[in-house]
């Protein structure tokens, strides 16, 4: 009983796991603008924006994590785009924030499909403008599935390349703890659990208990524990659909040809070293993919203490478009694989 409830537990790790404290305040920009996208008979899509809206010269478009929603970007364009020339653009993934269907896994078809149609308003609201994602723990993961996905595969392409739309791509903390890297007795428990009781809720207050943290940032984890638009109770449904996820994108490397960074920490309580172990095992690097491992960094790289680091490294990434980025090993080193 204790180990898949761990499991879960560890799983569900991006909800808030701390009681509001007395922190330094972290209090990002609201969206300048939500709008909904999308037609009958599929639910509509809320979409957040951030910034110059009507002539952007970049467009960065964030993809979140499990229980998050699209305001754990607010934070980054500041920093990112200091100029104010730049739109970025999230949105609530089918089942978090404010989307319709939230608190129900909805499954990795219908989510790229999401994707796909952000993607298609962006490009036809903004067009010829270079698109740049940025994907966080699930997002991340469902970024990597969908540069392989045949709805999606061709929007990622070298970024050299004229008409391409989206030039780059940031992985942050990508989920890819799949079914194989989990130890067998946690995989027959989640298995069995989302059989025989898939609308079982769990709390983020048990991971607490556990602690399972997925910053180190009290000022984070205070403003985070009073938005109420944090997914803080998950069925076992979503969590076996998060698994199927994370399996399906542990296949995958950044796609060749496709300008991508990956960013992992050493210090990540909530996909553990043996899972990004597994998912480098046996594959080959590839000369458009950049690697960056912070040492102690956690889950939530651009929300910890040494946010910053990791925020300074984006706005590089993002300001080099024109130089190749350099051949970069497997980090199965700097893992201790």
């Amino acid at each position: 009983m204790k180990h898949w409830v761990c499991l879960i537990l560890s799983l569900i790790g991006m909800m808030v796991l701390a009681q509001p404290i007395h922190a330094p305040p972290f209090n990002p920009q609201p969206e300048d603008r939500l709008i909904h996208i999308g037609a009958s008979p599929a639910p509509l899509i809320p979409v957040r924006l951030w910034g110059n809206q009507s002539d952007p010269t970049m467009i960065i478009l964030g993809v979140h994590g499990f229980s998050d929603y699209a305001r754990g970007f607010a934070h980054l364009l500041p920093a990112l785009d200091p100029s104010a020339k730049g739109l970025l653009i999230a949105f609530d993934q089918r089942g978090f924030g404010e989307h319709s269907s939230r608190g129900q896994w909805a499954g990795v078809e219908s989510m790229i499909e999401d994707l796909y149609k952000v993607l298609t308003y962006i490009t036809e609201r903004y067009p010829g403008r270079p698109i740049h994602i940025i994907g966080e723990s699930m997002g991340a993961a469902l970024v990597l599935i969908s540069m392989h996905h045949p709805k999606t595969s061709a929007l990622y392409s070298d970024s050299n390349q004229p008409g391409v739309s989206i030039r780059s791509s940031v992985l942050l903390a990508p989920a890819i703890w799949g079914w194989t890297s989990m130890p067998w007795y946690q995989r027959i428990s989640l298995r069995l659990l989302s059989q025989l009781a898939p609308d079982f809720k769990l709390s983020s207050k048990n991971a607490r208990r556990l602690g399972v943290r997925p910053t180190d940032d009290p000022a984070v984890a205070e403003h985070l524990a009073k938005d109420p638009w944090m997914l803080r109770d998950i069925q076992v449904s979503m969590i076996a659909g998060l698994t199927e996820l994370m399996t399906e994108a542990s296949a995958h490397l950044p796609k060749r040809g496709h300008r991508s960074l990956v960013v992992i920490g050493t210090q990540d309580e909530v996909i553990p070293p043996a899972a990004y172990c597994e998912w480098l095992k046996d594959k080959p690097a590839m000369s458009s993919s950049q690697w960056f491992i912070q040492q102690d960094g956690f889950h939530m790289l651009t929300r910890q203490k040494r946010g910053e680091a990791i925020i300074s490294l984006l706005q590089d990434f993002l300001n080099h478009q024109g130089y190749p980025v350099q051949q970069s090993k497997l980090p199965t080193k700097e893992l201790k694989c």
